[in-house]
């Protein structure tokens, strides 16, 4: 169609000639700007500006002047002389000299800080297409391209010299994609793993990632850019077989074909621009099939079938005529797919993809690259639309072709066809006609129908483009696509992944404490003076302190191995170590109580280590192991308390420490078998403090059958017990079994594996309509706050859920949230908790609690949330132990006379006069319960030591509501149980 300027008088024929070639200028800067991302990229149509030579000289002469500093290439109507190919060369050689003009010049500028633009697969076709190999006999023919190709993967600086000006351009272009890639997934690794590297290991694997990633951009940066990058080559439709089993599927296959059609394309000599066969009287050649090549079917692209004509075609035609028609469609095959592969290469430099975010140069390119084609050279323009319409995608390139009104750069339409090819119109009309370019494009299809928009220049408008001067439109490159920034988030991530490598590994425990390599947790033995984690802080202090105050005293002290568990993990939910706390607080008040009693120094006073297991125990062993070399060379060590869990870890430690005799006092751990030998028998070292679980499920069994009458607990018949089946762990299923044999019939066991499992396990509980009177609890305090959650939400309302002692952290946890849940009434077994002194005579009433409260004010942690203050019945049992063992030292010390070394030094005690006193060692009145530690019926497990009955009332506070065994030995026990 045509837009024809509207009449104007003469005095303004010059301002409207003036204002629409700024105009006209204008519309060209609003093509060559790249739309951002949430535009979207659109076709470009091809500018056609007409006119005589000055007007079109001056016209590329603004444009070229617009464009500078950003990719536009400019050919006039003939190569230069170097790259003008000799008289002999293929025809296909004119073009692709054009082609190599045109890369050269666009890859020649770039904004500054930016990569420039590559052309990895047109390089490609052209190294194919200069191959030199044998060509007489298809297996030499497929030998010699394999084996150059062989040696162009092997190429780094090599090969030709503009391979050689490519190679630095291709590194700083792939720099900053591979590289910083590497870089940050290597530094993201160390520091997830920092942890569990050692500090050469680790600084090693970060500085790995940068190492690799040069050597990845050397490899991409080479002539040869890998097989992956090639296999556009198999999917692109030119010079390819008709036939699909016959068609290439690697790079060497591929090079072989296009050797073959070359030699078709250079079998007789062709004239520089072979025309195609005339289509039939009054047609001409539709735009979508423009110079269609004979031979192919009537739907393919040109040069995708138009080598391979069919046989009968064949026999029809002359033989010199049907070699002449071979090579012209050889000829056009090759040269649409050189202009397929600079195409293609364009369109990889600006793809913008969100899953390709780290191609920042793809985002950063914000102005098209601009082709400026003259006199012959427009004969490329007709090919890029003929690979534009067979392809059916989208490229970046804007090409302005320029020359007479009566030689189009394209093909004109068909006679009668509805939609034009061409918008033409003068130069203040090309705003509406990009207008119109827009919306015919929005309802045609993806390329738009309208492929050419004419511009009509005048001799006058010549002096006015050289004097006009309209401000170059621009767009800014995005923030986020700003070159520095990948470095610099690379490098501070770098260096904040060697900081915390540097820290985690090269950070020195403590002497005697080291780092698992398993889990990077410190552990093993020390004073007191290191903090194995931040929120012991404040009670291991006030260890350490009373620690040097012993020691600078001069007065008889034993050393005393607290054992615990006082690392995590990381993993699971968080766990504040309220219980060991409590139990270091309960040390800590132990000794602050024999440092204050010491006297004269008749009395020993207590110096503490601290060993820690590790999460559960899991080091018990090794650390179990450097107790025994520190007793070697430390021989004040008289024993060690702690060992609070039944794990098989624990039991492993304590038979170990066995081997020296070393008296062992466990806190809470309750399995029978803890300190027995593998042959069975019992180690005479070992006194635990707790009751047994044989104990503890017959009395709660016993419980269940009578009822709860003050609670409006009935006796219960039917009871489930939910059991941990963790292979480790000898507590919980060794207590399930002992209970639902104590309960005897309707007592039914549940077995899980995982917090998930057992949610399983009570939602098929509760769904089934014989629901059980009870619920008893042999799992883990880790998994209760699941189990308390998933009866809540299930049809088990009212159900009464019964606990084992482990659960006792996490009751004094959410105490307030578990007496305020009328849905779930809970009560556990205790071993230890205050309200069971509180209708205790004055004269037997411990002033333990008093005490506590006071040292946590002390140690500044009175104020923290319940979750995070150390555990009262913790600390109230590890108290007892503590003080059970330096009683039987005391014994032992007296025994001794309380000699002293001759080197003036307090004397240390006997160990094995300890282990002596404590296997005579009279009950004693703690502050948990009676201590009795002999008596029981196997000989080896302390004798009515209490068990408790706790409930939480609406208020969060705890009520003990049964009682087995005795607070003091005076207590009358036979009407509490």
């Amino acid at each position: 169609m045509s837009l024809l300027p509207p009449r104007h008088d003469p005095d303004e024929s010059y301002r409207r000639r003036h204002e629409g070639v700024r105009e006209f200028l204008r519309v060209f800067d609003q093509m060559r700007v790249r739309p951002s991302w949430r535009g979207g990229d659109v076709p470009l149509p091809v500018v056609w500006v007409t006119g005589q030579y000055a007007e079109t000289a001056a016209v590329v002469q603004a444009l070229e002047a617009r464009c500078d500093g950003t990719p536009y290439a400019h050919l006039g109507p003939s190569p230069d002389p170097e790259e003008t190919p000799e008289r002999s060369a293929p025809p296909y050689a004119a073009l692709a000299a054009w082609l190599r003009e045109a890369a050269r010049e666009l890859a020649a500028v770039a904004p500054p800080g930016e990569a420039h633009l590559r052309f990895p697969l047109f390089a490609q076709v052209l190294w194919m297409l200069d191959l030199q190999v044998p060509e007489d006999e298809p297996d030499r023919l497929h030998d010699g391209v394999k084996k150059a190709v062989r040696q162009r993967r092997r190429q780094i600086s090599a090969g030709t010299g503009q391979d050689r000006r490519n190679f630095w351009a291709n590194v700083r272009a792939y720099a900053e994609g591979p590289l910083p890639a590497w870089a940050a997934a290597t530094a993201i690794l160390g520091a997830g793993w920092a942890d569990q590297l050692t500090t050469l290991f680790g600084v090693t694997a970060i500085v790995a990632g940068p190492v690799i990633g040069s050597f990845h951009v050397l490899l991409l940066s080479r002539s040869w850019a890998g097989r992956r990058r090639y296999r556009w080559f198999h999917r692109q439709p030119f010079v390819m077989p008709s036939q699909r089993r016959n068609q290439p599927h690697d790079v060497t296959a591929f090079a072989v074909r296009l050797l073959q059609v070359r030699r078709r394309a250079t079998a007789i000599e062709v004239a520089p621009r072979a025309p195609a066969p005339s289509p039939p009287a009054g047609q001409t050649a539709r735009l979508p099939q423009m110079a269609a090549l004979p031979g192919g079917p009537p739907s393919a692209p040109p040069g995708v079938a138009g080598v391979e004509s069919s046989q009968r075609e064949r026999q029809a035609e002359p033989g010199e005529d049907r070699k002449r028609l071979e090579a012209v469609q050889a000829n056009e095959g090759i040269e649409l797919l050189l202009v397929n592969a600079f195409l293609e290469d364009l369109r990889q430099g600006y793809e913008r993809r969100l899953w390709k975010v780290w191609r920042r140069v793809a985002w950063a390119r914000t102005s098209y690259p601009v082709l400026l084609v003259e006199g012959d050279s427009g004969r490329l323009a007709e090919r890029i639309e003929q690979v534009r319409a067979a392809t059916s995608r989208l490229d970046p390139l804007l090409i302005v072709a320029t020359g007479p009104p009566d030689r189009p750069v394209l093909p004109l339409p068909e006679p009668g066809e509805t939609r034009t090819g061409t918008m033409s119109g003068r130069p203040e009309l090309a705003e509406e006609l990009w207008q119109r370019w827009g919306h015919e494009l929005g309802r045609d299809r993806a390329l738009g129908s309208h492929r050419l928009l004419r511009i009509d220049m005048e001799p006058e408008d010549a002096p006015i483009l050289e004097k006009a001067h309209v401000p170059v439109r621009a767009r800014r490159r995005p923030a986020l696509a700003h070159p520095i920034l990948p470095w610099v988030a690379v490098t501070a991530l770098v260096a904040l992944s060697l900081v915390r490598v540097l820290a985690t590994a090269t950070g020195t425990c403590d002497p005697g404490i080291w780092r698992a390599a398993g889990t990077g947790e410190c552990v093993g033995i020390g004073d007191g003076g290191f903090v194995f984690s931040p929120q012991l802080a404040p009670v291991l202090g006030r260890i350490d302190a009373q620690n040097r105050a012993v020691l600078a005293s001069g007065k008889p002290y034993a050393t005393v191995v607290y054992f615990g568990k006082l690392t995590t993990t990381g993993t699971g939910p968080k766990d504040e170590l309220t219980d060991i706390h409590g139990e270091l607080a309960g040390i800590a008040l132990e000794q602050a109580t024999l440092i204050g009693n010491s006297g004269d120094g008749s009395k020993l006073q207590m110096r503490v280590l601290i060993a820690n297991g590790g999460a559960g125990f899991r080091y018990a062993e090794e650390v179990a192991q450097e107790i025994l070399r520190t007793i070697d060379r430390d021989p004040s060590v008289i024993g060690v308390v702690g060992l609070g869990e039944s794990r098989q870890n624990v039991r492993s430690a304590i038979r170990m420490l066995a081997r020296k005799a070393v008296p062992v006092i466990s806190t809470t751990s309750t399995y029978d078998g803890l300190g027995r030998r593998e042959d069975g028998s019992y180690i005479p070292s070992h006194f635990p403090l707790a009751p047994t679980n044989t104990s503890l499920a017959e009395t709660a069994a016993r419980w269940a059958r009578q009822g709860i009458p003050q609670r409006r607990v009935p006796p219960a018949r039917t009871a489930a017990v939910f059991t941990d089946t963790l292979l480790s762990d000898l507590y919980t299923k060794d207590l399930g079994a002992r209970f639902v044999s104590a309960f005897g019939k309707g007592a039914t066991s549940f077995p899980y594996a995982s917090a998930a499992g057992l949610e399983e396990k009570v939602i098929e509980v509760c769904a089934r309509g014989a629901k059980p009177d009870l619920v008893y609890y042999a799992g883990r305090t880790e998994q209760f706050g699941t189990f308390i959650g998933a009866i809540a939400r299930s049809q088990c309302h009212q159900l009464t859920v019964m606990a084992n002692d482990d659960i006792t952290q996490y009751v004094n946890d959410h105490a307030r949230e578990l007496g305020g849940n009328p849905r779930v009434p809970v009560m556990y077994v205790a071993l230890a908790a205050r309200s069971a002194w509180r209708n205790v005579p004055a004269s037997f009433r411990t002033d333990f609690y008093q005490r506590f409260d006071g040292l946590i004010k002390d140690l500044g942690v009175a104020g923290l949330p319940e979750d995070r203050r150390p555990s009262r019945e913790y600390a109230v049992q590890a108290e007892d132990a503590a003080e059970t063992l330096m009683r039987a030292a005391q014994v032992a010390f007296s025994g001794q006379g309380g000699p002293a070394n001759t080197d003036g030094r307090a004397g240390v005690v006997d160990r094995a006069g300890v282990l002596l006193a404590l296997s005579s060692l009279h009950e004693i009145d703690g502050d948990s319960g009676l201590v009795k530690l002999h008596g029981a019926p196997d000989g080896r497990h302390a004798l009515d030591r209490p068990i408790l009955l706790v409930t939480v009332d609406p208020k969060g506070d705890q009520v003990v509501v049964r009682q087995c065994g005795r607070l003091y030995a005076q207590q009358d026990s036979t009407s509490l149980c």
